[in-house]
C-alpha cells in the first residue's frame, strides 16, 4: 500500500475538523502506541441488513495458480496472473513500527483492471500464532473476524477488524459479508483509510477480506482496489462528484458526518455487480483459496 502525505491542505482538513476527528488513546503501549499519532474518523456503516450465511463455493473457471501451501483460482478476466513470493519478518529495527510482524506469503495479481491506486491487488498469508505474538490487539483483531464470520446477522461494531496496521483511519465500511474459503472463514466489505476528512473516492476505496483457516493456524487479508461510478476518482478539492455521486462541502467540514452517511448509505444499497471489478467476481477469487499444512 502506498501513503502520501498530507501536504499543507491535509494539515487545513485536520485544523477545519477537529469536531469531526479525534485522537486515539490506546489502552496500554504498543503498535496501538505508533497509530494512536493518527487522527481516527468515527466510521459509518452501512444500515443493517439480513445477512446469509456463507455456504461453500465451487472452484470458479480461471487460472490455477500455486506457490508453498497456498492455492487459488483467479476467475476469467480479472487478472492474467498472480505471483507468489515469501516475504521475510519484519521488526521496529527493519520497518515501521506498525509493520512489525512475522514472514508471510504474498500473492500479486497481474494486469488487474485498476491501476495507480493506493492500494494494490493482494493476497496475504499469516502464521496466526506467530502474528498474535506481536501484540494483544492483533489476536483481538483475529477473534473479532472470526466472530462476526460465525455471527453475521449481529448487531455490528463500530470499526471492522483488518490487519495488518497502518498508520490511517478506518472511515467507512459498506457491504460486509461473510465468506468461507475452502478451508476457513472471514469477511469482506469494502473500505478507505485517512488521515484527514476527505472525499470517498476511486483511488482509495478497496475491498478487503479478513479470515481464519479452520485449523486457526493461518491468518488472511486481502485488498483489492475496487471502483463505482458514483465516487469521484480522487480525494482533491478539484474533482468533481459525478452527476449521480454526493458532492462533499469542502467549505463547512462540520457537515462532513452528514456527507459520509449519504455516501455510506448509497454505498450499501448499490449491487455488487455495479462495482468494478464485481464483488462476486472478488468474493470468488477469495471462496477459492485453499491453505494445506506443510
Amino acid at each position: 500500500m502506498k501513503r502520501k502525505s498530507l501536504g499543507w491542505a491535509g494539515i487545513l482538513f485536520l485544523t477545519l475538523a477537529c469536531g469531526l476527528i479525534n485522537p486515539i488513546t490506546p489502552a496500554q503501549p504498543g503498535v496501538e502506541t505508533i497509530v494512536a499519532a493518527t487522527m481516527q474518523v468515527t466510521p459509518v456503516e452501512s444500515a443493517p441488513t439480513q445477512v446469509t450465511p456463507p455456504t461453500q463455493a465451487p472452484q470458479p473457471d480461471g487460472i490455477s495458480v500455486n506457490f508453498e501451501n497456498v492455492s487459488l483460482v483467479i476467475p476469467n478476466g480479472l487478472a492474467s496472473g498472480a505471483a507468489g513470493e515469501k516475504i521475510p519478518a519484519s521488526t521496529e529495527e527493519n520497518g515501521a513500527p506498525w509493520e512489525v510482524g512475522p514472514a508471510y506469503i504474498k500473492f500479486t495479481l497481474s494486469s488487474y483492471p485498476l491501476q495507480g491506486t493506493m492500494w494494490s491487488p493482494e493476497i496475504k498469508i499469516y502464521p496466526a500464532e506467530e502474528y498474535r505474538l506481536v501484540d494483544l490487539i492483533v489476536g483481538e483483531g483475529m477473534d473479532k473476524v472470526k466472530t462476526i464470520a460465525t455471527n453475521p446477522n449481529a448487531p455490528l461494531p463500530e470499526k471492522l477488524p483488518f490487519l495488518p496496521f497502518i498508520n490511517a483511519a478506518q472511515v467507512f465500511y459498506a457491504q460486509m459479508q461473510a465468506v468461507n474459503f475452502q478451508n476457513g472463514s472471514g469477511i469482506r466489505y469494502v473500505t478507505q483509510f485517512d488521515q484527514a476528512p476527505i472525499p470517498i473516492n476511486n483511488q482509495e476505496m478497496f475491498y478487503t477480506y479478513q479470515g481464519l483457516s479452520q485449523d486457526g493456524k493461518y491468518f488472511i487479508s486481502a485488498t483489492f482496489p475496487i471502483n463505482i461510478a458514483f465516487l469521484p476518482a480522487d480525494g482533491s478539492p478539484n474533482t468533481p462528484a459525478p452527476v449521480n455521486g454526493v458532492p462533499m462541502d469542502w467549505e463547512n467540514f462540520e457537515n462532513f458526518p452528514i456527507y459520509l452517511d449519504a455516501v455510506v448509505q448509497k454505498l450499501g444499497s448499490a449491487d455488487p455487480n455495479a462495482f468494478m471489478p464485481s464483488m462476486q467476481i472478488l468474493d470468488a477469487l477469495i471462496q477459492s483459496i485453499t491453505i494445506s499444512t506443510p
